[in-house]
């Protein structure tokens, strides 16, 4: 019910805006592909030691954390005031990908930490894991807008301003073990570490550069230099502090204004 209701609102804001416009203004149709890049930190597992010391002699200190999206969409926009002004909505098909662990995943990691498997008041049992990974697929709607530096012409450079809300679709954690007699353990870990939240949302800012005519298809690319997380599970495993990354727009004139 809740996706449902999701699509209803992106496309009444489509139908709203596009039937705003007046008949001389020009409406483009995007289709967009980026990543980001993602400062995070380690969400306060409790079932974590990282800092019981190894017997083996290695360290387990090590716990590194990492996160990243890409994302394909869809993206229609209207200019506004004299083209100098672009706002700008639609769907966005978004992959998160977050982990923590050490050097490396592999099997034959040399670095792991400790993970509380069950606690019953008298016995206290873990497992040793070099890293666990969580691979989220989310639909968003961005709304964006726009603000072209100078007038109508083949290049224009531009800074943008967006917001988005994200619907989670599915997830999947993986979880590699220090070692492989450990692997029937794995659904009990996954149920540990629980699912990411439904929703999530962002504000972003970014700037870059349009190649193309007015009227005809053109080309954007853009760097993001800011992007600010207002909620902080996304993921189970690390929260997202803030993001930088990149982005890919090519467009195609759905009403041209002749000139």
């Amino acid at each position: 019910m809740k996706i449902k209701i999701t699509f209803f609102f992106v496309f009444l804001w489509l139908f709203i805006s596009f039937s705003s416009a007046q008949n001389d203004r020009q409406k483009f149709l995007g289709f967009e592909a980026g990543m980001n890049l993602i400062a995070c930190k380690m969400t306060n597992m409790d079932y974590i030691r990282g800092n019981v010391p190894s017997y083996t002699g290695y360290s387990t200190n090590r716990i590194s954390s990492m996160m990243y999206n890409e994302f394909i969409g869809i993206k229609p926009e209207v200019f506004l005031l004299n083209n100098r002004f672009g706002l700008s909505g639609g769907l966005r098909f978004m992959h998160i990908n977050s982990s923590i662990g050490n050097n490396t995943y592999s099997s034959n990691s040399t670095y792991y930490f400790y993970m509380l498997y069950r606690c019953d008041g008298i016995n206290t049992e873990y497992l040793k894991v070099n890293g666990i990974s969580q691979k989220s697929d989310y639909i968003g709607i961005p709304i964006e807008i726009r603000y072209f530096a100078n007038g109508p012409c083949l290049f224009r450079l531009y800074f943008k301003l967006g917001a988005e809300i994200e619907y989670l679709l599915q997830s999947k954690t993986d979880v590699v073990f220090y070692d492989n007699a450990m692997e029937p353990y794995q659904k009990d870990v996954i149920a540990i570490v629980g699912k990411p939240n439904s929703f999530s949302s962002s504000l972003n800012g970014s700037m870059g550069f349009r190649i193309g005519r007015l009227s005809k298809p053109s080309v954007s690319l853009e760097i993001c230099f800011a992007s600010l997380f207002l909620t902080s599970k996304s993921s189970n495993l690390v929260n997202p502090i803030y993001g930088g990354g990149f982005q890919l727009n090519v467009q195609i004139p759905i009403k041209s204004k002749a000139k």
